[in-house]
């Protein structure tokens, strides 16, 4: 879909079922998911094209993790490497995290605690959000936070940056895009740079 930014995740693991559920936690939120069941076999697709994300079984039986593990980093140095290990050790993660793992979550996989890890790796690499709506509804909530901070109503702000109310209503409210320089002429009379607008939390 062309609203969405398309995110690959590559999960390695030899549990069958395991991939499976994880294909259809991450399918449904419309992450596009390929499956390996040996080391080796994602070594080669990685070679090809790397995933965004990646997600390791570190007890695979055809490889050692840690040297899985920096292969995969070799192959693909921008992708996200999230270990997977039930009863983990600590001597065990932190060989993984040593050779380029980025995180480490213990089995039996939830699907709350997976995917939040997926968001956190993914911000790490600038994919905040993945949609316009969401991008849009999070603009808005900031320019509401900084024209209530600073004790301003929408009419005297929008008067100030020479657009309606109304437009200005939409905007915080996350139902409108707006242009670049719309955003500039608004936090020009929040007294605010633009770019505190984008590197808030």
């Amino acid at each position: 879909m062309k609203d969405l930014i398309a995110v690959r995740v590559s999960v390695i693991d030899d549990d069958k079922a395991l991939c499976a559920a994880i294909g259809d936690w991450l399918g449904s939120e419309r992450y596009d998911v390929e499956a390996f069941n040996a080391a080796r076999s994602a070594l080669s697709a990685f070679a090809q094209h790397a995933p965004d994300l990646g997600l390791i079984d570190l007890r695979l039986p055809d490889m050692e993790a840690p040297a899985a593990v920096a292969e995969l980093r070799k192959l693909a140095p921008h992708t996200r490497l999230i270990g997977l290990v039930a009863f983990p050790e600590p001597a065990e993660v932190a060989a993984a995290l040593q050779a380029g793992a980025n995180g480490v979550l213990e089995k039996p996989i939830r699907r709350a605690a997976l995917l939040d890890e997926i968001r956190r790796q993914l911000a790490a690499i600038g994919i905040v959000m993945r949609t316009e709506g969401a991008f849009n509804a999070w603009l808005g909530a900031g320019l509401r936070e900084l024209r209530q901070s600073r004790q301003r109503t929408q009419s005297e702000i929008a008067t100030l940056a020479g657009i309606t109310a109304a437009q200005l209503s939409q905007i915080e409210l996350g139902r409108t895009g707006t242009s670049t320089w719309t955003l500039a002429r608004i936090c020009a009379a929040l007294k605010t740079p633009l770019d505190r607008l984008f590197t808030r939390p």
